[in-house]
């Protein structure tokens, strides 16, 4: 018989290899608490809820080679990169669909991981309901959102011009936008736990995670780094080409960051978040 023991080390060594060279210590904090939860689940049968370019899909099924994992996206683009990313996984299929409106029968699904996807959604509502719909009861929802109580150096110049302006960054313009780039809206606490159970759900756990990081972190991921990355620049950096080879300066750059995420704790109750991240229930009929 299988000692569960072992292979939960296991998974936990293959997580953190997976992370070990991700720059972006809000990312790799969240990821690692969506990971290491499925992993405790076992889920059989998996729906990531906005796949993009398919990081969850290709980490989900190396740390849960038996299960079935089905990854949607309305991006194109994107999931011709989740595609190639996840060839090696027969166990992954990959399809365009809208959250509003999805293909999956009811009841379908033993776990739905949807993380930084429902900001970008008009109605959010409507999302939740059909992720509600085709979750299994007893089932679970793992869900990642931007916060609305961000920390003040993760992004001043939004941080400031909401509080002084009222106002933030116009949300189309990305490589400036910074926390708001391509979102609706931000999550405060009271405002994702209503959405949620008046989807349905039972709320079983949130954790706001990163408060500390390096000044001005969300210009230098995302409007800097990120266009620096898929311009072929510092590849090892690029989470969706893991590399066992970081360069010098690759490691310099994790190191500053990482010097700042030491002040974090993965399961801090403080208010002041980059993300939150909720563990929710589809609650069995007869309950």
């Amino acid at each position: 018989m299988k000692n569960p023991s072992v292979s939960t080390k296991s998974s936990s060594k293959t997580i953190s290899s997976l992370l070990r060279w991700e720059p972006d210590p809000a990312f790799k904090r969240r990821a690692k608490i969506i990971l290491q939860e499925l992993e405790k689940q076992h889920p059989f049968l998996i729906l990531d809820a906005g796949c993009g370019r398919g990081f969850y899909l290709w980490a989900m099924a190396k740390i849960l080679p038996q299960a079935t994992i089905w990854g949607v996206d309305i991006n194109s683009r994107y999931l011709t990169l989740a595609k190639k990313l996840a060839k090696d996984f027969p166990q992954v299929k990959i399809k365009k669909e809208s959250l509003c409106s999805l293909s999956f029968p009811d009841n379908y699904f033993e776990a739905v991981v949807a993380t930084e996807v429902l900001e970008h959604i008009k109605d959010d509502r409507i999302a939740l309901k059909e992720l509600f719909r085709v979750l299994k009861p007893g089932g679970r929802l793992y869900l990642t959102v931007p916060s609305s109580t961000y920390p003040f150096w993760w992004d001043p110049l939004n941080w400031l011009s909401e509080r002084i302006l009222h106002r933030h960054l116009p949300s189309h313009i990305w490589w400036l936008a910074g926390i708001w780039a391509d979102h609706y809206r931000l999550y405060s606490p009271s405002l994702l736990k209503k959405r949620i159970e008046r989807a349905g759900f039972a709320l079983e756990k949130i954790w706001f995670a990163t408060q500390f990081c390096l000044p001005f972190s969300h210009f230098l991921l995302y409007g800097l780094g990120k266009n620096l990355v898929e311009k072929g620049l510092f590849p090892s950096l690029n989470r969706f080409q893991p590399s066992s080879s970081p360069s010098l300066f690759s490691r310099f750059v994790l190191e500053v960051f990482s010097f700042f995420d030491r002040f974090n704790c993965y399961f801090s109750s403080s208010s002041t978040a980059v993300n939150l991240i909720v563990k929710a229930k589809k609650l069995d009929f007869q309950k």
